[in-house]
């Protein structure tokens, strides 16, 4: 059962810039036609030409599959809580490069197959509006998100002249999700916008992710206290939660699965597999590249290509990953302000509100991913667990930037770019966008004229996004919503996601018990000397926030 752990955390972090599962069909229509360029899809073709092939996996795996990985790495798992973990990490990256190696791209950045996506293209881009109307996704733009987005650029040109053609319109609305931002900055760079009327990023990493720098630039930094925080307040590894709660009762929980344990393999994986799959994998491809902050760009490329024959064969590579980075990455609040110059509506739509993955010591508030400082280009935020002082508060106050606080004192938009026009959901991690951020996108475009966070009453700046991703409500100062319905109560034996949080907090609250019911639990188990305290990470003295 254990096994199931570590690679639940692996397919939770590489399911990101997902596009949506599904699109929501009740919304408002538009009165401009609307180009999405959506994420990373979970599947891709096999044949790229045949949407009746086979499909691989680019995200998460299924659970059967997740059991094939990691079959025999029972006795590795106890070695590595033991302190030795070679045999893990050799074991679990060998074993999922089976399944993502058909995914990965050449030394060139191209498919080494004929992977991609092209049987989703429309034969003919017709004209879609209802009565002048139209959807968000009437006009979703298909296209390979492995790819170099400079070329993938060159594709969304000739798709949007497409649309205006069909259309008879001047110029289109583009909403950018995820990893599709960097091929919407691309192209903006290389053609201008003089054919956008309005652009919504959603879930943009502007300056990059700072969890992704630091793990292709092979410069992991794990913090026990932050992992232990991480680990509580881990809500997204459903697949983890949803093993535990057909396998393990819940009078054999405590002893199943302790906090120290579960932080030993968090640990571990964040600092050594992920890297290495993601390095191994996703840093062959362009389109990941984006994800990668400007600063770190050079000790990324020596991370992945640390010595002279790894850089020579992936030399065209390179070449591409430059490309954009001397012209997109470097340059883009200059593309973005060029946009606003030429009368562009530029919006921003930031998710918030965990702390990043502990893979560097400056994790804070953040998607997990990526910081509210880099996807804001520079708003200010508190401490993670933290609000602002009293200082801070009374000088925003004089100077008249109070408003752009958040409800709980910890982010201030003020900083960063158009704060009159971004708003921050909390509670949504990178790659989610439900149907209720697609219904706040057609809000701000129906509006009349440049809309501002104060002029849509049913969404101010700040929201949050319920736990079923069924409502989006204004935030209030308790860091949840006035409108958010109270949590079922217990009283079934079965393990919920809601009390498994509520466990791991008690128990880190707990640490006597902890390492008392741990060593009582050794006694009778053949993890006993994995469970010794010395030989798993420390648990901090206060307990998480």
């Amino acid at each position: 059962m254990k096994k199931l752990i570590s690679v639940a955390l692996v397919c939770a972090m590489l399911l990101v810039c997902l596009a949506p599962a599904a699109f929501a069909a009740k919304l408002s229509r538009i009165s401009v036609p609307v180009v999405f360029v959506g994420g990373q899809e979970e599947y891709i073709y096999a044949d790229k030409t045949d949407p009746d092939s086979a499909q691989f996996f680019t995200g998460s795996l299924p659970e059967s599959v997740l059991e094939e990985i990691t079959d025999g790495l029972n006795a590795a798992l106890i070695k590595g809580l033991s302190g030795n973990w070679t045999d893990y990490v050799n074991g679990f990256v060998d074993g999922a490069m089976v399944y993502y190696s058909d995914i990965m791209l050449d030394g060139a950045g191209e498919p080494v197959n004929m992977t991609g996506y092209d049987c989703l293209k429309e034969p003919e881009i017709i004209n879609k509006g209802v009565n002048g109307r139209y959807g968000l996704y009437d006009y979703k733009f298909i296209y390979d998100w492995r790819l170099d987005p400079m070329a993938n650029a060159a594709d969304l040109n000739a798709f949007i002249d497409e649309v205006i053609d069909a259309t008879g319109f001047d110029q289109v609305d583009i909403v950018a999700q995820g990893i599709g931002v960097g091929t919407v900055l691309a192209y903006m760079k290389l053609y201008g916008t003089d054919k956008i009327s309005e652009l919504v990023l959603d879930n943009a990493a502007l300056n990059g992710s700072e969890a992704y720098g630091a793990m292709f630039a092979d410069n992991v930094q794990q913090d026990p206290e932050k992992l232990a925080v991480f680990v509580a307040e881990a809500r997204r590894n459903v697949a983890l939660l949803q093993a535990i709660k057909r396998e393990v009762s819940a009078e054999s929980w405590e002893d199943f699965l302790s906090v120290k344990a579960t932080r030993a393999v968090y640990g571990k994986v964040y600092e050594e597999v992920i890297p290495q799959i993601l390095r191994n994998v996703y840093a062959t491809m362009p389109g990941y590249w984006t994800l990668i902050p400007a600063d770190m760009f050079d000790a990324a490329i020596d991370g992945v290509f640390p010595d002279f024959e790894s850089a020579a064969a992936a030399a065209v590579l390179i070449a591409k990953l430059e490309d954009y980075h001397n012209n997109v990455a470097v340059n883009v609040a200059e593309i973005l302000n060029g946009a606003l110059e030429n009368g562009v509506h530029v919006y921003n739509i930031v998710n918030y509100g965990f702390q990043m993955v502990p893979v560097s010591k400056d994790a804070g508030l953040s998607d997990v991913y990526t910081s509210v400082e880099s996807a804001t280009l520079g708003a200010t935020v508190a401490p993670y667990g933290e609000t602002f002082s009293e200082d801070y508060l009374a000088e925003a106050k004089a100077n008249g930037t109070e408003k752009y606080i958040s409800p709980e004192k910890n982010v201030d938009a003020s900083t960063g770019f158009i704060p009159d026009h971004t708003w921050f959901v909390k509670n949504l991690e990178q790659g989610h966008k439900p149907e209720v951020v697609d219904a706040l996108i057609a809000a701000i475009l129906n509006f009349n004229g440049y809309t501002n966070v104060d002029d849509i009453e049913e969404y101010p700046q700040y929201l949050y996004c319920s736990n079923d991703f069924q409502t989006l409500s204004p935030l209030n100062a308790a860091g949840s919503s006035d409108d958010q319905p109270e949590e079922p109560q217990g009283g079934t034996a079965t393990l919920t996601i809601s009390n498994f949080f509520d466990f791991v907090r008690r128990f880190i609250d707990t640490i006597i018990d902890l390492v008392r019911s741990l060593v009582d639990f050794g006694q009778s188990n053949p993890f006993s000397t994995a469970f010794s305290e010395e030989n798993l990470l420390e648990t901090p003295s206060e307990p998480a926030p």
